[in-house]
């Protein structure tokens, strides 16, 4: 009787230590935490379920964005978003961008929030500022645009592969998925550059239809996992024959492959050293290992396959639903596709080859297409959280009226969405007009390219901006040129290519239909 006393006192001391903590540590953050007095949620400022609820359940999660402009709306610029980060509003504030992502503050990432892409070891995910500027050294010369573009003979090749299946659809009468057929346009690109053996997407009859949903639903993991450490780890557990047991499909066996490509990859850069085969160019992994800004310690199997791993998803998603937007808003709006098919129709030239990059990044309304493309789509929707581990930072309301002083380690974020969607820099900011990037006056335009950030700006850019681009300019350009006469949006709308979810990259409704055209249906 006295040892069952004793274990419910044990009991009830515990439950009322476990409350104590819980209710002191609700005071602190509430009323005594240094970032108290800046305005949100009082939940937000509790705890980071909050933000869990809208990241993952809410609405199919892929929600905080989204409920970040509401935050901004009801509270002002500045809004505590979780108890230890505030982000400021780049539509009220977009000059603090530059304040906060600029090439010489030298900040740190927030590692819970980029904790999803790893274990720290790959640059997306590399907290510190002086070991990021080291990796990112290691293969800037790769992404160097004079070195990209060596590379534009294999990106035409993999183009005139995708206008082939789209010709092959045209003549059977097919309406074809364009979002499904850029992922595949795209992963076969990038795994071109970071793997020596290039995934065959295009090849797939349905175009990946089952793979890239899976893929979308692995983004969606991510985004847990940055919440719950355990998510990715215990999948990994899973064996394949119980995921194949639950996918009948073949996707989750294709999602295996692909991972485990990047394992052989990252096996075959440490086995050669870094030198390929007589005859083969040297992939990025080649190039990290031979890296002299990296250590020997740095150059293991876990840090070439988490690197290849992030690139790669990096360089499909992003590439793919600005190339889908694109491609809609030009078939869905007749004066803007005869303005696009007249300029590429006035190159001249034989119509069975494809059109260079040389000639296409001369075309203005091209180029103003894609950057409307580019600025509606966002490539990244997700905040882009920094930190400073030294010293406070200082952020002044645009009004004057209040300033906040952030200590060291607070966490600061702004969205790309913010500043694309900013009425006073792009007017009609929803609006696809290619016409503001070349009737605006000089004044305008040259607001609107600083506040133009598809790729980010400073230190931490986008490192493959020039593939992208390159990308762009080519599939866009040479898609519509061969097809663009005789293409036909099939039951689409714009809700099924527009931003619905985001998992740091942007992603349509689940109940879309797709980008769904028909090719060599008439005038």
């Amino acid at each position: 009787m006295m040892g069952s006393i004793a274990a419910f006192d044990v009991v009830v001391a515990t439950l009322f230590l476990i409350a104590l903590f819980l209710l002191t540590a609700s005071v602190y953050r509430l009323y005594l935490h240094p970032l108290a007095n800046v305005p949100g949620p009082k939940l937000a400022a509790l705890t980071s379920l909050h933000e869990l609820w809208y990241d993952c359940f809410q609405g199919g999660g892929g929600q905080h964005a989204f409920k970040m402009r509401e935050m901004h709306d009801i509270y002002g610029p500045i809004i505590r978003i979780n108890p230890w980060e505030v982000h400021i509003d780049g539509q009220a504030d977009p000059a603090f961008w530059y304040i906060l992502y600029s090439q010489t503050n030298k900040l740190d990432k927030d590692g819970w929030f980029y904790s999803g892409f790893g274990s720290g070891l790959s640059m997306i995910a590399t907290t510190s500022s002086d070991l990021h500027r080291a990796r990112r050294g290691a293969v800037s010369s790769y992404f160097s645009a004079a070195h990209v573009r060596k590379y534009e003979p294999m990106v035409l090749a993999h183009i005139s592969k995708l206008i082939a299946r789209l010709e092959t659809c045209s003549s059977n009468g097919e309406v074809v998925d364009l979002a499904n057929a850029y992922r595949c346009l795209t992963l076969d690109v990038v795994t071109s550059f970071s793997v020596p053996e290039p995934g065959k997407m295009l090849e797939l009859d349905d175009f990946g239809k089952g793979f890239n949903s899976l893929m979308r639903d692995f983004s969606k993991l991510i985004t847990l996992q940055r919440h719950m450490k355990v998510v990715i780890p215990l999948l990994e557990l899973i064996p394949d024959w119980v995921g194949n047991a639950m996918d009948s499909s073949g996707s989750f066996q294709q999602l295996v492959d692909w991972r485990m490509s990047f394992v052989k990859a990252a096996q075959q850069a440490i086995h050669r050293k870094g030198i390929p085969p007589p005859g083969q160019d040297a992939s990025i992994l080649d190039t990290l290992y031979s890296a002299p800004e990296l250590g020997q310690k740095d150059k293991v199997m876990k840090y070439f396959v988490e690197e290849a791993t992030n690139i790669t998803g990096a360089g499909t998603e992003t590439t793919a639903s600005t190339l889908g937007l694109l491609t809609y808003h030009v078939l869905a709006d007749r004066d803007i596709r005869n303005k696009l098919l007249a300029e590429l129709s006035a190159i001249g030239g034989d119509n069975t080859e494809l059109i260079v990059l040389r000639k296409l990044e001369r075309l203005p309304y091209l180029q103003a297409c894609i950057n409307e493309a580019l600025r509606l789509s966002n490539p990244v929707t997700g905040r882009l959280p920094r930190l400073n581990p030294r010293a406070p930072t200082t952020y002044t309301t645009p009004d004057g009226k209040t300033t906040y002083t952030l200590p060291p380690k607070t966490v600061m974020s702004m969205s790309m969405p913010d500043l694309h969607f900013n009425a006073s820099i792009f007017p009609s900011p929803h609006t696809f007009n290619p016409s503001r990037w070349i009737d605006s006056s000089p004044e305008h335009l040259k607001e609107m390219n600083r506040y133009f950030v598809p790729f980010s700006k400073g230190s931490r850019s986008c490192l493959g901006i020039d593939v992208a681009k390159m990308e762009l300019v080519l599939t866009a350009g040479n898609v519509f040129q061969k097809l663009g006469k005789n293409m036909r949006l099939w039951e689409t709308t714009e809700r099924d290519v527009s931003w619905a979810y985001d998992f740091f990259a942007p992603y349509i409704p689940v109940d879309a239909k797709g980008l769904r055209v028909k090719i060599g249906c008439g005038p």
